[in-house]
C-alpha cells in the first residue's frame, strides 16, 4: 500500500511538472509579442526604449492611458483589444477593416494607425490626433447607423476558393528557403452576401524549398507554403493549394492561353512547375495571379 501511494504521488508530480513545462513552452516571449503589436498598430518598433517604456507608449497611442499591472497582463489587454472579437466588443482590426469595406469596398495593408488616417482624410480631409480607440469610435458613430457595426458570424467552408496575386517576386536563382512572401486577395469573397475576404487583404507564406535546375532539361522548382490569410475580422485562415485551386487555375489557363502574362502552373502542394522554359531557373513575378483554397472550416465575424 505504501509503495502504491508513493507511485501515485510520483505520477501526480510528473503530471504537474509536465503541465508547467507545457505552459512555459506556449508562453509568448514578451519582447517579440510587443514587437508584433507595435508593427501591426503603428508600423515600426520603438527600439530606442526599454520594454516597459515601449509598452506604455503603445498603450498611450492606442487607448490614451497606461496601466500598472504586469507586463503580460498589459500585453494580453492590448492583444485582445487589437484582435479578439465578441458580438458587442469587436477588435480594432475588425473596426478599421469594416470602415474600409463600407467606404472603399476593399481592405488596405499596413498598420492600423496609418489606415485610420487614410479613412479620416477621405472623410474629413485631415488625419486627427488622439488615441486610436477614440478616433475609431468617432468614425463608427458617423458612418454606421446608430453608431454600431451590425455584424454576423458566418462559417467559411473548407475548399472555399480565393483568387490572389503575388506581392513579392520569388526567384529560384536568388530566393532562399525560409523566405517570407505576401499575396493579396484580388476579388472579394462572400458567404451569403457577407464579405469574409475583402479585396486587398494580404496573406503570408513561406518558401519551403528550392530545387535548382538539373541536367537533362529538368526545371528548377519552388515549393511554397501559403500559410494563411487574416479574414475581415482578423481571424487567421489556413490556406492551401489544393485540387479545387489547381482545377480553377487549369481552366483559367485553357480559357486565356498558357502563354498569357502573369500566369503560372502549380503542382500538388504548391510546387511551382512552370510551363515556359525547360531546364532553366523559375520566377514567380510580382502580380502573378492564381487561386488558393481554405484548408478547414472557420467561423468569421463579418458584415453584410
Amino acid at each position: 500500500m505504501f509503495r502504491l501511494k508513493i507511485l501515485c504521488l510520483m505520477i501526480l508530480l510528473i503530471g504537474v511538472i509536465g503541465i508547467n513545462v507545457s505552459a512555459e513552452e506556449t508562453t509568448k516571449n514578451p519582447l517579440q509579442w510587443l514587437s508584433g503589436l507595435e508593427v501591426d498598430m503603428i508600423g515600426k518598433l520603438n527600439d530606442g526604449s526599454g520594454l516597459v517604456d515601449r509598452l506604455s507608449n503603445l498603450e498611450e497611442i492606442t487607448t490614451g492611458r497606461t496601466f500598472n499591472d504586469s507586463v503580460v497582463e498589459r500585453l494580453n489587454r492590448l492583444d485582445s483589444l487589437m484582435y479578439v472579437n465578441q458580438p458587442h466588443d469587436v477588435s480594432l482590426l475588425y473596426k478599421i477593416q469594416a470602415l474600409e469595406w463600407v467606404l472603399f469596398k476593399r481592405s488596405f495593408s499596413g498598420p492600423i494607425q496609418t489606415r485610420l488616417g487614410t479613412v479620416e482624410k477621405s472623410l474629413f480631409d485631415t488625419a486627427y490626433a488622439g488615441p486610436i480607440t477614440k478616433r475609431l469610435e468617432k468614425l463608427i458613430n458617423q458612418v454606421f447607423p446608430d453608431g454600431m457595426i451590425k455584424g454576423k458570424w458566418v462559417t467559411v467552408t473548407e475548399g472555399t476558393l480565393v483568387k490572389v496575386k503575388m506581392v513579392n517576386e520569388l526567384d529560384s536563382a536568388q530566393s532562399k528557403p525560409g523566405t517570407r512572401f505576401q499575396f493579396e486577395v484580388v476579388e472579394s469573397v462572400f458567404v451569403n452576401d457577407f464579405v469574409v475576404f475583402p479585396q486587398g487583404l494580404t496573406g503570408d507564406g513561406t518558401l519551403e524549398a528550392v530545387n535548382r535546375p538539373e541536367n537533362w532539361g529538368r526545371d528548377a522548382k519552388l515549393m511554397l507554403d501559403f500559410a494563411e490569410i487574416k479574414a475581415l475580422d482578423g481571424t487567421p485562415v489556413a490556406m492551401i493549394y489544393g485540387s479545387k485551386a489547381r482545377s480553377m487555375d487549369y481552366s483559367r489557363r485553357l480559357s486565356v492561353g498558357a502563354s498569357a502574362a502573369g500566369m503560372i502552373a502549380f503542382g500538388p502542394g504548391g510546387i511551382l512547375l512552370g510551363f515556359a522554359v525547360k531546364g532553366k531557373e523559375k520566377k514567380i513575378l510580382q502580380g502573378t495571379e492564381f487561386y488558393l483554397q481554405v484548408k478547414e472550416p472557420v467561423r468569421i465575424y463579418t458584415i453584410q
